[in-house]
């Protein structure tokens, strides 16, 4: 088993409980807005806290509430694409992608890898500001993958880009994520994006 989630989470009048188990494959988080996915994610990765429940990836657990375990996002080994990126913008894109490598020693080797692997090598000193969306969402993956995580969790990764880019990002995510050993968990409202990208689909009605 890659991944076991089993929490529940209560914001205000919004109440969470999600229940579902993925192996080192693509499984889809569908649903309408509000319904949770995001929420589900950031418990997950660490961001938010459940009220209650146990998380275990590859083995080792994340969050356990009646064991008193929660282990902060960054041993985690969590790997998470936020719809806006979060890149640094005073950062250059090579500077964004080394900051992703655990191994201090690595950085430079693994950071011109990811250039190469991601085609950004063109745009490598350049900021955030500077490139087009889709390079930033390029260097956002390749700034995740770098850091050689055990799960991708994708919120909405086409949400912040037009339709005419769409389509051949998600060919070239598809590409990218076809090497990736690990558990993809995928965020979307859309059913179009998440039947041709996903083979199984969890869906979530409020919360």
């Amino acid at each position: 088993m890659a991944i076991s989630v089993d929490i529940r989470k209560r914001l205000g009048n919004f109440h969470l409980d999600v229940q579902f188990e993925a192996e080192n494959e693509r499984l889809a988080l569908l649903g309408a807005s509000g319904c949770g996915k995001s929420v589900t994610l950031r418990c997950i990765a660490g961001i938010l806290t459940p009220d209650e429940g146990r998380i275990v990836l590859d083995g080792v657990t994340l969050f356990d509430s009646a064991a008193r375990i929660d282990l902060p996002p960054q041993k985690r080994n969590v790997g998470y694409l936020f719809q806006q990126y979060a890149l640094f913008p005073n950062m250059t894109v090579r500077q964004n992608i080394s900051v992703g490598v655990r191994d201090r020693s690595k950085r430079r080797t693994v950071a011109e890898e990811k250039l190469r692997q991601f085609q950004l090598e063109d745009v490598s000193e350049k900021k955030p500001w500077q490139i087009s969306g889709g390079q930033q969402q390029r260097t956002a993956l390749a700034r995740i993958l770098a850091s050689e995580p055990k799960a991708v969790l994708l919120d909405e990764p086409f949400s912040a880009l037009d339709s005419y880019l769409k389509y051949q990002l998600e060919l070239e995510l598809m590409e990218t994520l076809e090497q990736f050993p690990g558990t993809v968990l995928w965020v979307s409202h859309d059913r179009g994006e998440v039947f041709r990208n996903c083979k199984r689909v969890c869906i979530l009605d409020q919360g």
